[in-house]
This record gives C-alpha cells, structure tokens and sequence, in this order.
C-alpha cells in the first residue's frame, strides 16, 4: 500500500510518500508531484526510527537512582497511577506552584499544543492549572516567542504571522536571521528565492554563516555573530543622516522619530563598523542599495533571538523597512491583517507568579508564561519559589538550553518528574515515569481550512503500547480528578480538536475573501484598526519607533543596541573569538531519532566551522580537533574550515545524550554557554555570541 502523507519527524511539513506493508512504513520517497516534496537523510531513515529498538515502546517506572537510566516496564495502569500520585503529592507538599511543565518542539503540532496555550490565545495552561501551578511552559522561551510576538508587538501591533514576504515581485531580497537553504523542511521559501533570482532579483544575505543560502547569495555580508542590531543602526544613521526615509510617513504614523535621531547622533559609523565586523565602505553600500527600490522583503525568523539586544536588534531592523517604504508596500512586506484592536498584554497576577515572570516581565505580558531558563533556580535556590516537580512532553531541556549541569542538578533535586517522549533522551534518565508517546504518524490532526478544519487520519497504527499524548495526559487527569477537562476517548479526542482550531481567517485577522484582494498602506486608510482611524494598532496608534509598553515597563523605548564585548567579564583578549551556535541540522534536529547510530553515521562527529584565515593563523587543518573555551567551560570539537566571518566560530546543537554515539555524548554546544546571560526583556538566553577563543588539540 502506498499513503502520501507530511513527514512526521519535525515540523518542516515535508510531503513524502510512504510504502506501507503489513501495518508498518517500509520506505519512503519525496512526493516529486508536490511543492513541499522532500526527504532529508533522517527522513529516509523513518523505518528505523519508528521501529529501532531504542524506541520507547510501553510505560517505564524508575528502579535505580536518579540519573542512573534504571527502569522497568510496568502496565499503564500503574504508570498512570504513579503519575498521578506523584503530581498530587507533590502539590500537597509543597503547594501547587511547585510544579512545572515543559511541552517541547516533539509535540509542537499535535493537539497537545493546546495544553500549554499555545494557539488559543489564552497563554493558559490547561493542566497543571488544575493543581493550582501557573507553571505551564513551553519552547515559545527558547524560541520564536520574541521575535514573532514582542518585536512586532512593540513596534506596530502586530505579529509575524500577518507579513507576507512578497518575494515574487521584488528586485533585491534580504535574508537576515534565517537560514532557508538548511533551517525549511520543504525548501519552499529557497525554491520561491531561486525563482525570483531566475527572473532578476538580487538575494543579498546577512549571516556570520555562508554555508547554505550564503552559497548561492549575490552578495554574503558575513555579519559577526550578535551585532545585527550594529549593522541595522549603521544603516538607519546613514538613512537619517542623509535624509533619504519617507518623511510624510515619518511624520504623520511614527513614534519618537526625534529622539531616536538623538541616539543614533551619539553613535559614529566606526564604532558600529567595528561592532559587526563590516567595512563602512559595505555599509554604504548596502544602504545605497537599500534606499535604490522599495521592492526588498525581509527572509527573517529567530535567528536574531538569542543575543543581549535580541528586542532591540530586531525593532531596528523593522524600523528600516518602516522608515524607507517598505512596510504594506508591493514587492516588500505586506500587512495581511485588518480591524485590528491593539494588543491585550498579560497582567502579572499578585500570587502565584509563574516562575521568571519578575525577573522577564515583558516576556510574561505577551506569552502569559513563566520563562523556563529559570527552571534550575527555582529548584536549586528556591527562587522565587520552590519547584519540586515537574512533565517534560517531547522535549529535552538539558539539550536545548545552556548548562546542563545546573538542569541535571535540578533534577535530582526533584520529588517528580514525569517524561512523555518516543525516544529515550537525556532528561528521562531522571525520571520516575516515562511514557511511550506517539509520532506525528500515529496520531489524527487538526488541520485549518479557509472555513473549517478537518481531520486527517493518522498513516499507521501506534507502535507498542504508545498513546496518544493528550490521551495519556487525559488519563493522569482522570486519576487526579479532574478528568472532563480533557479528551478521554478517540471520539472525545476528534472533536476537541475541531473545536480548538481556528480557521485561516482567524489566525491572520483576515478573512479568506480578504486575503484575495491586496490593499496596501493600509494604516493610511484605517484599515489596520478597529475604530477605523489611520494609524496602527499601537498605544499611541502610530509606529512606535519608542515603544510605549517599553516605556512603560522600565526599558529605553527606542532600537538600542548593547554588545556583548562591552560586559567586562566576558571581554578582553582572552577571548578573540565570537561563537554562535544553534543552526538547525536536518540530521539531529530535536531528540527525535538522534539517538541511532544511522543517525551518527551521516554526521559522525560534532563539530566547529572556522574561517579559513583564523584557522591558518591557529594552524589549524580541515579535520583537526580542537578545543572551544568559553567564560563559561570548554569542549572538544572537530574542526571545518568554511565560509563564516573572520574571528567568529560556529558550532551546531545536537549532542550531548548518553543515549548518542560515543562522540557526540559530550558534544552538547549549550555547556559552553550560560543561563545567567540573555536578553532582558524576554529571557532568550545568549547562544549567537559567546566570546571564546580556539585552541589547536
């Protein structure tokens, strides 16, 4: 039997079709008859991943110490029970506060998304609320989050899902923080930029990295890892400067235009040049260019997260596009959205904060989450309270945030921690329950129509004894005593995901009718807003190149750029190097699957790419191992020698699992960076620009 269906390995979408005999997927091939048809290595590798023996494949109750991996296999009943034991003893001991969730990229898609509130708008957790915690959380404060939401929040009301690159009618694209060629399942956004290349458009991108979309850019700027915001504030100086920004715009739909200038007066290009690592010659350049058409799109996404001025960095570089043109203007972004009311922020609550919410307060005023990089804290040193429990639902902390040592630490310090997940990871050698949870392949989805959503059916049928995540997080529910919160049954399951998908027209805030017929400068004609008034759906009601919420909660409101080489401890010639870190590898993104040995043969080692001069300099070859020293702890890593920016290194996430081969068990890039740094408005923790320096092994 032959199914098309989408890859269920991550979220990239890629349409493949699937060769299926006696119940199992046996093989599978890119669908060549859709745009989305793509199969990466991993993808090819689906048979062995759903069905390896490492797979987890029935419910496992924790036998040894923790950390030690120790389990044995037991009936869902009594997983189940435990579960639920631990939970509620663990809240009556400490109060429901104690305990915390984390919902993971290996769920994101499912209808489980729905648990952590994520999709609903509520930013409400529909779990462990019911145990009196605040403390549901999820990736969105890792990724995303910041710049999809806060920095369009702030600046224009508005959100990312409302901008339309238009990419067709452009005559340059700028790619900036996003990598299309390696970071896109189905490559569409590449195969739209090639096709736009093929009729005459310029791609110009903007990363420390050339590998990728940088190869086949008609110009590479090779910016130094975390000084985007440099770069943009360079631009804007020379824009302003030179009088070449749309003044009417300016004037009549801005915020604070006057004392951005004055900040900008106090900035020299050289300073800035130095910053980023491009001439001022470039920069010319570039901003010639730039002001030369309005029609240049902006390929962005969170690769701008992870820096000290992640916010700041990502409002300058929309305030470019604003100022000169080419915001809801043809050939550049367009504004897909209409009758907008300006955003709602969360309200702190005066009791029973989650946890992170004083000390990133911004990042709880637009998600309605507690940030969990401060997880480890909360359990260590009790702040701002005590944390003594915890679920992990697809995801593995240990791996995807910096110091693993302080997470391991935390969670031996536990009374419960419950994992749900498909493959053994790091985190689950800790726990005291693991449940066998079900692929994107195994379960039914939702999916939004221009009207309605429908169902589609999953391609097999669970593999073991696995279940459904919210089927499994329904029966823990059921136990504690609140079970007609969520879905009991298959039947129970469906309808609860066709009540809780929304339709396109409500996830853009058009309807699809709308959608059909473009209307441009839509804030001259009042379109953006509800009352009818030009303008955007600000506080003020204009661009708010000051952010009024900014203002308000205690932060300079206008684009500020801090560099990570102005923080005395992390500066200095100690450290000559700027390391990022985090680019996707379609090989080991997320935990699914990175733990088979197919898996390590088509990237066997973890490794450091290094500009071919820096590395001459070192003396160091294509192939050598080297070891990357951080402020923070040190790892060994074989070395590339590739396109990247002069004194900046890259190294990919992945490693870091004794469950991985034996190179990759200590290759985890997080350890050589630190909770204790990240941006203050939002908690994205710094992982794009870590001073380090390489030393030959």
């Amino acid at each position: 039997m032959v199914k098309k269906g989408t890859c269920g390995l991550c979220q990239g979408g890629c349409a493949v079709v699937y060769t299926i005999e006696n119940g199992k997927i046996v093989k599978a091939e890119p669908d060549k008859e859709s745009p989305k048809g793509r199969l990466c290595p991993r993808g090819a590798l689906v048979p062995d991943i759903l069905y390896g023996e490492k797979r987890i494949k029935h419910p496992l109750i924790r036998t040894g110490e923790r950390g030690e991996g120790k389990f044995r296999e037991c009936s869902w009943e009594e997983a189940v029970s435990k579960a639920a034991e631990l939970l509620r003893k663990t809240a009556d001991t400490y109060g429901g506060r104690s305990l915390a969730s984390y919902y993971g990229r290996g769920i994101l898609g499912l209808p489980v998304t729905r648990l952590c509130g994520v999709g609903d708008g509520s930013g409400k957790g529909k779990f462990l609320v019911n145990l009196g915690s605040p403390n549901d959380m999820n990736c969105g404060s890792i990724c995303n989050l910041a710049s999809s939401t806060v920095t369009p929040g702030t600046l224009m009301g508005l959100n990312t899902r409302m901008m339309v690159q238009e990419i067709e009618e452009s005559d340059y694209i700028i790619s900036w923080g996003k990598n299309s060629a390696t970071d896109d399942g189905p490559q569409v956004m590449l195969h739209r930029i090639k096709e736009a290349q093929k009729r005459g458009a310029k791609l110009i991108v903007i990363d420390p990295r050339q590998e990728g979309l940088g190869k086949i850019a008609d110009w590479w700027i090779p910016v130094t890892p975390g000084s985007d915001g440099a770069l943009a504030l360079a631009m804007l100086k020379l824009i302003i400067d030179g009088g070449r920004y749309d003044h009417e715009f300016v004037e009549q739909y801005t915020r604070g235009f006057d004392e951005f200038k004055d900040y900008l007066d106090t900035q020299t290009l050289e300073q800035l040049s130095r910053w980023c690592g491009i001439s001022v010659t470039d920069i010319e350049k570039l901003t010639d260019i730039f002001c030369s058409t309005t029609k240049i799109p902006l390929v962005s996404y969170t690769g701008l997260e992870y820096q000290l001025s992640a916010i700041q960095n990502n409002r300058a570089i929309f305030v470019l596009w604003a100022i000169t043109g080419k915001l809801d203007a043809p050939g550049a972004i367009y504004l897909n959205a209409k009758g907008l009311e300006t955003p709602k922020l969360f309200e702190i609550p005066e009791d029973d904060k989650p946890i992170g919410a004083d000390e990133f307060p911004l990042f709880y005023k637009f998600s309605g989450l507690g940030q969990f990089s401060r997880f480890p804290k909360a359990v260590l040193e009790d702040e701002p309270y005590q944390v003594r429990g915890l679920m992990i639902l697809g995801g593995s902390p240990v791996l995807s945030f910096p110091d693993s040592k302080s997470w391991r630490e935390a969670y031996k310090k536990l009374d419960c921690l419950i994992v749900l997940d498909r493959y053994f990871t790091e985190d689950a050698r800790y726990a005291d329950v693991v449940f066998p949870a079900c692929s994107l392949f195994e379960v039914p989805k939702a999916v939004p129509g221009p009207e309605v959503p429908h169902i589609v059916e999953p391609l097999i049928e669970p593999v073991g004894e696995s279940k459904n995540d919210v089927l499994i997080m329904g029966a823990i529910a059921k136990k504690l005593g609140f079970g007609d919160k969520l879905p009991q049954t298959e039947e129970e399951l469906r309808s609860w995901l066709l009540s809780g998908t929304a339709p396109y027209a409500g996830d853009f805030g058009t309807s699809a009718d709308q959608k059909k017929e473009k209307h441009y400068k839509k804030y001259e004609t009042g379109e953006l807003r509800a009352d009818g008034k030009p303008g955007f759906p600000t506080p003020s009601g204009k661009l708010e190149i000051c952010s009024t919420i900014l203002e308000e909660n205690g932060f300079v409101p206008y684009p500020e750029y801090k560099d990570v080489r102005s923080i005395p401890e992390l500066a200095g010639k100690e450290y000559p190097f700027t390391m990022t870190s985090g680019a996707r590898s379609n090989n080991r993104m997320g935990v699914f699957g990175a733990n088979l040995d197919k898996i390590a043969e088509i990237e066997p080692y973890p490794f450091v790419d290094i500009n071919a001069e820096d590395a001459k300099e070192i003396g160091i070859e294509d192939g050598d191992m080297v070891k990357v020293i951080t402020p923070f702890a040190d790892g060994t890593f074989k070395a590339k020698i590739r396109g990247i920016a002069r004194h900046a290194i890259h190294i990919p996430h992945g490693g870091g699992s004794a469950y991985m081969a034996e190179p990759w068990k200590n290759g985890n890039v997080n350890d050589l960076c630190s909770l204790d740094y990240a941006d203050p408005m939002t908690g994205f923790v710094l992982i794009k620009s870590v001073p380090c320096r390489v030393e030959k092994v």
